[in-house]
């Protein structure tokens, strides 16, 4: 669980960070178009080809990072392109900058492309500032940008409005049963920047289809389309078509990233405006019914996107069931495949100790079914206050006067146990496999009978190979207790978890990798969130993986013996870190209580028997026991040092022994060459 836990974690982590990093990277260097005012008159006379010519306001708001690095060029996209076999392209006729208090500076053309450093910074005014170039297509990089180049005085913070002209040619097509105007006023990502946009598309009275011959469309926002409004009177001599666009009009998302105008002649004045224009592959042929069937698959994408959301939504519906189901599936697969007992009798608290289980694999056992994290430092102080309780070892202070210190405790193996020189000895009682081989640890170190615990501990870290074998063989002869004992079926006995487990992690990742790419491939199309369908998939995978995750907790392979101990030692442990026993009036006998307090330390909540004890057992009656009269036993000390530095020895010593310990000579393994340098 907790490695989920890490990758769950980890993977949030790294989208946040991500977040902000794509958020933090704001711009503080740019120029943008801020204002559009957009005016295109039709012309249809001998060899205009379709020709519209269109004159620009342009707002620009100029924000140079760098005082002394200002903006030298701006420009306006002019893209060539070839709609129906002839070529949409753009002639400049003139480049004007519109001052605040309506004085004109007339930009003249630059005879060359102004972009070399050799051209920033000469002083005769050859190519600028003050001048504008049009860079024809097609596009092949900077030396043919398809744009207008604005070359201005290297502008730091300011909002210059620039009013340019130019003809667009073959902006009217003509169809044998129709024509067709079409221009793009803007887009591309950058029309997110435009706070106001105001456009008039003219057409000469003589050159104006006649009411009912003619249809009119707009183009984009996420609006789909905006209002326009026509008018006779507004230019003298010309049918305008007219909008104005604000702030709150201009939202896009990428795939409605235009502005744009179409006007459709049919009937008897579907060559009015055309006359003069360019001969196209479809010339000749009826095109009429094609462009209204286009316009009307335009008109219906909202409708068919919110279909298709609706469907994606309700698919995702369909496919969260289906993940949940999936997920029951394996569940009940993993279960078939592995039989798992039940115990005889349901235990909530059980007040006894059920065996005498040494205590670290009691340990083991209580906490299979767990995450928590089996810690054997809790184990080695349990084996420590065991060895005492036995008779084999006494923790004792060196000076009764500096307290219950590291430095000031030692270990005293005790002169009666028994060996085979002794006649009838004294008969104690026999230790764990784990026991015996931390007494054995002990005799190991304290050569004269006695160690003090820091020393005890140094020789621990310094004692590479011994105390890694030491380890490990604590650790085998713990799950050689569960096998040769019946408690567990195999010492596979986590597979089955594992294999859950397994499960688990793939659906969370899923379910994170679902929402995340999902979300993402969709959110800027016209599915947009789809009403949160990947969310609800990708909830449905984590949901899922969820359960496996905490199902898997009870896929443990415990014989029926084992699950009925695991019955027994979870429900001590539930009582010994409960209030019950601190609460409880029963007299407990003296031994019990040894026994409680040497599997709460082993279970990690040595404090709450040390707790109850105060409250329940007089001091009289714990001075006859070896373990309780000791008051180190019952401080954080005796639990610190036998846990965490025991522990934090042992492992420093099998970390040095598995990376090889000590380096030798000779060969470079203590020193190194040398040689001066660097500065």
């Amino acid at each position: 669980m907790k490695r989920l836990r890490k990758l769950i974690y980890a993977m949030i982590t790294v989208v946040v960070l991500v977040g902000i990093t794509s958020c933090s990277s704001s711009e503080y260097d740019f120029a943008r178009i801020t204002g559009l005012d957009y005016s295109a008159v039709v012309v249809d006379e001998a060899g205009s080809n379709g020709k519209v010519v269109i004159t620009e306001q342009l707002t620009f708001d100029i924000h140079a990072a760098d005082e002394d690095n200002g903006f030298w060029e701006l420009w306006r996209e002019l893209p060539e392109s070839y709609v129906d076999g002839v070529k949409v392209e753009y002639n400049v006729i003139s480049v004007k900058q519109i001052f605040e208090d309506g004085s004109v500076q007339v930009f003249e053309e630059s005879p060359k492309l102004y972009w070399d450093d050799e051209d920033f910074v000469g002083y005769d005014g050859k190519y600028g500032p003050g001048k504008w170039f049009h860079s024809k297509g097609p596009y092949d990089g900077y030396t043919n940008f398809e744009c207008l180049l604005i070359y201005v005085d290297g502008l730091y913070r300011e909002t210059p409005v620039f009013e340019i002209q130019y003809e667009m040619s073959n902006a009217a097509l003509r169809y044998n049963d129709a024509s067709e105007l079409y221009l793009s006023l803007y887009y591309g990502d950058s029309i997110n920047y435009l706070d106001s946009v105001k456009g008039e598309i003219l057409f000469p009275l003589d050159k104006m289809p006649r009411e009912g011959n003619y249809e009119a469309f707009t183009y984009g926002t996420n609006a789909h389309e905006f209002p326009f409004e026509e008018s006779t009177s507004k230019n003298e001599g010309y049918h305008t078509f007219f909008f104005e666009l604000d702030e709150s009009q201009l939202t896009f998302k990428s795939f409605n990233q235009y502005i744009e105008f179409a006007l459709i002649a049919f009937g008897e004045d579907r060559h009015v405006f055309t006359q003069f224009a360019s001969q196209n592959n479809y010339f000749d042929q009826d095109m009429l019914p094609s462009i209204r069937a286009a316009q009307a698959e335009f008109e219906q994408l909202p409708i068919v996107a919110a279909q298709n959301r609706m469907k994606l939504f309700v698919g995702s519906i369909i496919g969260t069931f289906g993940v949940m189901i999936l997920a029951l599936f394996i569940n009940f697969i993993v279960k078939k495949t592995n039989p798992m007992y039940k115990p005889s009798m349901h235990i909530d608290y059980f007040r006894d100790i059920p065996n005498d289980l040494d205590a670290n694999f009691a340990r083991k056992l209580v906490f299979a079914k767990t995450y928590t994290k089996d810690n054997i430092g809790d184990g080695y102080a349990a084996a420590m206050l065991s060895l005492v309780h036995k008779g084999y070892v006494d923790v004792e202070q060196i000076n009764p006067s500096k307290g219950w210190s590291q430095k000031n405790v030692k270990i005293h193996v005790r002169n009666d146990v028994p060996n085979e020189s002794q006649i009838n000895p004294v008969q104690k009682p026999v230790l764990s496999p784990v026991e015996e081989r931390y007494f054995n640890l002990i005799l190991r170190h304290a050569k004269s009978g006695e160690i003090t615990q820091q020393a005890f501990q140094n020789k621990i870290s310094s004692d590479y190979e011994y105390t890694n074998r030491f380890v490990q063989d604590v650790k085998t002869s713990t799950d050689r207790i569960g096998i040769v004992d019946g408690y567990f079926k195999n010492k596979n006995y986590k597979s089955p978890k594992y294999t859950m487990l397994g499960f688990a992690i793939t659906f969370v990742v899923i379910g994170i990798l679902v929402m995340i790419i999902g979300n993402l491939s969709i959110y800027q199309t016209r599915l947009e969130l789809a009403y949160g369908a990947f969310f609800i998939l990708g909830f449905g995978f984590i949901l899922s993986g969820l359960y496996m995750a905490f199902v898997s907790r009870n896929y443990i392979l415990l014989t029926q013996f084992g699950q009925d101990e695991y019955e027994k030692w979870h429900g001590l442990y539930k009582f010994l870190n409960s209030e019950t026993l601190m609460k409880e009036r029963t007299i407990l006998e003296l031994a019990l209580w040894e026994k409680y307090l040497i599997y709460a330390t082993a279970f990690g909540i040595s404090e709450k028997v040390v707790k109850a004890l105060e409250i329940r057992c007089p001091e009289a009656v714990m001075n006859s026991s070896p373990i309780l009269r000791n008051p180190h036993f019952r401080t954080r000390a005796f639990y610190a040092t036998s846990r965490n530095s025991f522990s934090s020895a042992t492992r420093s010593a099998s970390f040095t022994a598995r990376s090889g310990g000590h380096g030798g000579y000779g060969g470079g393994g203590r020193g190194g060459g040398g040689g001066g340098g660097g500065h």
